[in-house]
């Protein structure tokens, strides 16, 4: 009888409590055999990646290069002696204070819509040299990725550590195990869960930003990869004076990338179908926005760019998160205006906030626009890659999932503490007259900083100010000279 997704993970949980997965030397060959298997099969995984997504040759290609590198990272990353060390410490009359524990069993639930092969090797990877068991669901459907993943990964790791489930386990059976949820809807995350993201990515475009820098990076993150990360700027808030010459830059850069991007796999048409019908729903839902008017600026059958106008002369909310791979602009009045913007649509973080401009007016956007990763004058190519960061944890540009991740604090102790509970009454009296004693005020620093309003206050003084302060100190210079030109004549008569 065949196993059902709740006895896999049964079985799995079985194997964690043996501690098998937890020898160093075990989860170094694991991963070596991971990395061989997916090495040896490079061009029909960059095939089945093409087919499912429709991306460039060079895409797929980075795709796979990258995934693979993540596999070689986790292994250098065990470290034998290290461990070894680590695991005696209390032993050799040491305390653990940072030892840590694999969660044992790892549920992880992918999204495949987007690097779909980045997306399952970086949680896995992570979850295999922390020493946990793994568990990976993929459904049986017509794409072409899944059904190589069923075949390669176990042909790579052992079956009592790693399973592929095509539905997920039920509540109750996943309670004890900690689940990666990619592209599952979970308004309160546990703390055994690592939920990603699905909140929306902002760019802010001052008029002191390098036009031609945020329009190269801005347009590349929104359309490489197949348009579809994450990470891509849902809509680009433009200062209104820098509008027109950024729209330029936009085009321009557009017209070199877009023809590429919107490249498909000639014989096979799915992928694009899929992307002009995306576009096409995405075009519709702006038209049917009442808060927002919609202008196309370019579009192609699978991309487009357009600006978005606000139909109110007051604060209304964003556009929804956009799916499909097309730029969305609109223009404000001022940093203020693009503050209030965000800060009326959602007291929600942004999952990532883009700002060009000036180092100082972009600490100022990054200080009052929220969101769980600023970028400054750059979008890391890494990040489009793979799926949102988990939520309450840094994000890892890089790798996305971390070894930190998969593991949970268990201390130990030995050495014996300073301080003691049960104390003497003299020794308590002591510790008393200690902890009352007035804290003494720290004094404030005679410089004080100047904040944005104050550069800007200090600014307006020194163009008003001191050309005010010359002409009446002129005044007052020719008035008395003046006036006493005119007593020495007056008592010379």
């Amino acid at each position: 009888m065949a196993s059902t997704p709740d006895t896999t993970i049964t079985t799995l949980a079985a194997t964690a409590r043996t501690a098998h997965c937890h020898n160093h030397y075990f989860r170094q060959q694991q991963l070596k055999f991971l990395h061989d298997t997916l090495r040896k099969s490079t061009v029909s995984i960059c095939d089945a990646i093409k087919r499912d997504t429709g991306v460039t040759d060079a895409e797929a290609a980075v795709e796979v290069a990258i995934a693979l590198e993540l596999v070689k990272e986790h292994y250098a990353s065990i470290d034998p002696k290290k461990e070894l060390e680590d695991e005696y410490r209390i032993a050799k009359g040491r305390d653990a204070a940072d030892k840590v524990s694999p969660w044992g069993v790892v549920y992880v639930e992918p999204e495949l819509g987007h690097t779909p092969l980045f997306s399952v090797v970086s949680p896995i990877t992570a979850a295999l040299a922390a020493g946990n068991c793994v568990a990976l669901k993929l459904e049986n459907d017509l794409r072409a990725l899944p059904p190589l993943l069923r075949k390669l990964l176990p042909q790579a790791l052992e079956s009592d550590t790693f399973q592929i489930i095509s539905a997920a386990p039920s509540g109750d059976v996943l309670a004890n195990c900690l689940s990666v949820l990619q592209g599952t809807t979970v308004k309160q995350p546990l703390n055994s869960q690592l939920v990603s993201s699905e909140a929306r990515v902002v760019a802010v475009v001052d008029r002191t930003a390098d036009l031609a820098l945020a329009a190269e990076n801005l347009v590349t993150a929104r359309f490489a990869f197949g348009g579809t990360s994450p990470y891509a700027p849902d809509i680009v808030l433009v200062n209104e004076f820098a509008k027109r010459d950024f729209l330029e830059q936009v085009l321009r850069h557009a017209n070199r990338v877009l023809p590429i991007s919107s490249s498909s796999v000639p014989d096979d048409q799915a992928s694009v179908r899929t992307k002009t019908s995306s576009v096409a729903d995405a075009l519709h839902s702006f038209q049917g926005n009442k808060d927002w008017r919609l202008n196309i600026v370019k579009k192609g059958d699978t991309d487009g760019i357009v600006e978005l106008f606000s139909t109110s002369t007051t604060l209304v909310p964003l556009p929804p998160k956009v799916s499909a791979p097309i730029l969305c602009i609109s223009s404000v009045s001022s940093l203020d205006h693009a503050i209030d913007l965000l800060a009326n649509d959602t007291d929600e973080p942004l999952l990532a906030a883009y700002h060009y401009a000036a180092p100082g007016h972009a600490k100022y956007l990054a200080q009052f626009i929220k969101a769980e990763a600023t970028f400054v004058n750059n979008i890391p190519q890494a990040l489009l890659l793979g799926p949102a960061a988990p939520l309450f944890w840094h994000v890892n540009v890089e790798k996305r999932y971390t070894k930190e991740q998969f593991v949970r604090p268990a201390p130990g102790y030995i050495a014996r503490s300073k301080s003691r509970v049960t104390l003497s009454t003299q020794e308590a009296n002591g510790l008393l007259q200690q902890a009352v004693k007035e804290i003494r005020e720290k004094k404030s620093p005679e410089w004080i900083a100047l904040g944005f309003f104050e550069q800007g206050i200090l600014l307006g003084l020194g163009v008003f100010g001191v050309p005010l302060l010359a002409c009446l100190g002129a005044s007052i210079f020719f008035g008395a000279k003046a006036g006493l030109r005119k007593i020495s004549m007056s008592q010379s008569m």
